[in-house]
């Protein structure tokens, strides 16, 4: 459950904590006082998108802390291991989000960084939250099927996942038969193409590194004259020719003259020992550089073959790759298409066999899902019935119709019928009522006011929180549009909830808030030029007022507070009947 949230920064709220309790948690202050803003921040910790104008003025960020004491969950526990996120032995879970004035968003979970997709996921096992105008949802069709299988139980939600698994393989066997299912006239083109490029690949012999070499070679043949004339002069500045004054002459000539002095003057070894040396090296790197002028070919005929056959590899690769590799990976990939067509005949045969057994699979696994769905929704609607007669709705007939739709071109055929089918399988599921005697069976979005889908959300929830496993329920004004006895039906549901789930609840009704287990009353100060919300935790007294003032709007009297002090009395005699049930 939600034990504790901090905001700072966050609209006009500057910083607050509010530490929550089992059972039902209420907020109430005048309107416009802030209750949204803090359910803006829950909604934030979930993962929901955030702005920058949800930052305070004059602030940078908002942040919004969020940590909850979690009972034992499978598969929240996978997740967050899956995600790399620890979980303590205390089974504290702690969420920061800050929310910065230039738009980003940072998301952590127990200190470990996460995308803000991540973070709703993990929002997704923690918390349902029921916005203002979230009972429009039941407007959409699709959120009945969703509904009616949550409540269908593991065996239903197996035959879902089965299904959906099956449902994939099916649609992607069709996708391939689709593929290899070409017409005659593009098959035979589609076949003429490839040879041709395989063939013009083929005849190039290409190899890898040829270029490279090539390049190499092209430039050593272009340069021949420059490299034979470049080591003709060395070879004659070194080692001369027939007229004297090379190198070696004149090193020759330095050893003879010192060799005639060396008895006179022994210091002078080394040098002429050096001088000889020398001479013996350039010699023979006189010899070596030849050697080279010997071996420059000039070949005009073969550079015009290296030309030609560079011109031949660019030209490849203009068509079929950047490089020889690339140009021959993609020959080895028109091979395998080539082949995959010419055995095409084979290949469909096969793939057709296996379709043809995969949509027997999912034809069946598709109606005993729509046979349990019907199973369920005989007890749904039962269900529900018996909870909404609780919440002043007990004239109104509500029924499950579970339909299938016609698809003869890409349906799934049932009984000689093409049906439609997705992951979710063939039924179409709608609810329906009636609320008045007397009246037909109509859509939701035909009858219900306001109020009667308020409720219709709230018996829906009482319900999904006995088959689900999120600990915390969040209802923002689920008052809305009721009154009176309905009013006092609604709060009494709340309780109930309260019984196994965490619930917080905004509410302008005191019917609602007399049933508290704990009570916060949110208000708005003005000091100098800024407004803050500020929240408080009522006492006994202060609830008898803040609901007196929610009886009897601006002017609180001594009728209206032992109203709601009467009211109090009552609540607690409530709970506990429930307690004991």
């Amino acid at each position: 459950m939600l034990r504790e949230l901090t905001i700072k920064n966050l609209a006009l709220i500057e910083e607050l904590r509010l530490e929550f309790t089992e059972g039902l948690n209420i907020l109430t202050g005048e309107t416009g006082a802030g209750k949204s803003i803090i359910i803006d921040a829950v909604s934030l910790a979930l993962g929901v998108r955030s702005s920058a104008e949800m930052v305070r003025a004059e602030a940078d960020s908002a942040q919004v802390e969020a940590v909850f004491e979690l009972d034992g969950n499978a598969d929240l526990d996978r997740a967050l291991a899956e995600w790399g996120i620890p979980m303590g032995e205390d089974r504290i879970l702690v969420i920061n989000r800050e929310v910065q004035l230039a738009g980003r968003s940072r998301c952590r979970v127990n200190g470990q960084t996460v995308t803000v997709l991540t973070l709703s996921k993990i929002g997704g096992f923690l918390l349902d939250l029921h916005g203002q105008h979230e009972h429009q949802s039941l407007l959409h069709i699709d959120k009945h099927r969703e509904i009616l299988d949550g409540f269908g139980g593991a065996e239903l939600n197996e035959q879902k996942k089965a299904t959906a698994a099956t449902y994939q393989r099916w649609a992607e066997l069709k996708r391939e038969l689709d593929s290899l299912s070409l017409n005659e006239q593009e098959k035979r083109e589609r076949l003429e193409y490839l040879s041709f490029q395989l063939q013009e690949i083929d005849r190039a012999r290409l190899q890898p590194g040829e270029e490279e070499e090539l390049l190499k070679e092209r430039e050593v043949l272009s340069a021949a004259e420059a490299l034979f004339a470049a080591a003709s002069t060395a070879y004659e500045l070194l080692y001369g020719g027939e007229e004297p004054g090379s190198a070696l002459d004149k090193l020759t000539a330095g050893e003879q003259v010192l060799a005639k002095v060396i008895e006179v003057d022994p210091r002078l070894k080394p040098f002429h020992q050096t001088i000889t040396e020398a001479a013996c090296h350039l010699e023979e790197t006189a010899r070596d550089i030849r050697a080279y002028r010997d071996q420059v070919e000039f070949d005009p005929a073969r550079l015009a073959t290296v030309e030609e056959r560079l011109d031949e590899i660019t030209r490849l690769k203009r068509k079929y790759g950047m490089d020889v590799p690339e140009i021959m990976a993609y020959a080895e990939k028109a091979r395998k298409e080539l082949e995959t067509m010419e055995s095409q005949e084979e290949l469909l045969a096969v793939k057709a066999k296996e379709l043809a057994l995969v949509e027997e699979e999912l034809r069946g696994r598709a109606k005993a899902l729509s046979d349990l769905r019907r199973k369920a929704a005989a007890v749904f609607e039962e269900t529900v019935t018996t909870q909404l007669a609780e919440v002043n709705m007990g004239k109104t007939v509500f029924k499950v119709s579970i339909s299938q739709v016609s698809d003869e071109k890409a349906g799934l055929s049932v009984n000689g019928r093409k049906l439609s089918i997705n992951e979710t399988g063939f039924d179409r599921v709608e609810f329906l009522v009636a609320p008045n005697p007397g009246e037909g069976l109509r859509p939701l979005s035909k009858i219900a006011s306001g109020g009667e889908l308020s409720r219709m959300m709230l018996v829906l929830k009482v319900i999904m929180a006995k088959t689900g496993s999120i600990p915390t329920m969040v209802f923002d004004e689920i008052d809305a549009g009721i009154s009176g006895r309905t009013a006092q039906a609604v709060a009494e549901k709340l309780l109930l909830l309260a019984q196994t789930n965490q619930v917080i609840c905004v509410t302008h009704l005191p019917q609602i808030a007399s049933m508290a287990t704990r009570h916060f009353y949110i208000e708005k100060r003005t000091s100098g030029e800024r407004t803050r919300v500020q929240v408080g935790v009522l006492s006994k007294e202060g609830r008898i007022e803040e609901m007196a003032r929610m009886l009897g709007g601006a002017k609180v009297t001594d009728t209206t507070r032992n109203h709601a002090a009467e009211m109090l009395i009552q609540a607690e005699t409530l709970r506990q009947k429930a307690c004991r049930h």
